[in-house]
C-alpha cells in the first residue's frame, strides 16, 4: 500500500467525520462514517475467514492475506474518524466551558 494514499484516506475520513459531527443534529447521523468503517471491517473479517470464497497462492492462504490487508487498511482509516471525534469533543468542551 502506498503511504501517501493512506494519509490521504485518513485525511478524507477525518474531514468527512468532522463534517458529520458539526452539521448533524442526531447521533445516528453523526455516526454514518463509523458505520461505513464497521462494514469495511466486517468485509475484511469475512474475507479473512473465507466467507466470500477461498483461494491460495501456493503455501499462503490468499483469503487470509487479502483479509488482513483490508483489515489493516480500515484500521488505518479509523484513525481519521477517531481524531475527528477527539477534535469535536475538545472543541465542544471548550465552548461549553467558556459559555
Amino acid at each position: 500500500m502506498n503511504v501517501a494514499a493512506l494519509i490521504l484516506g485518513v485525511a478524507l475520513v477525518f474531514g468527512l467525520q468532522l463534517a458529520f459531527c458539526w452539521k448533524a443534529k442526531r447521533a445516528a447521523v453523526k455516526c454514518i462514517p463509523l458505520y461505513l468503517l464497521i462494514l469495511g471491517f466486517l468485509y475484511g473479517a469475512g474475507t479473512y475467514v473465507g466467507l466470500f470464497g477461498t483461494y491460495s497462492f501456493g503455501d499462503i492462504s490468499g483469503n487470509a492475506l487479502a483479509g488482513l490487508i483490508v483489515l489493516v487498511f480500515f484500521a488505518v482509516l479509523s484513525l481519521g474518524a477517531a481524531l475527528a471525534w477527539l477534535v469535536y469533543g475538545i472543541v465542544s468542551l471548550v465552548k461549553r466551558w467558556k459559555a
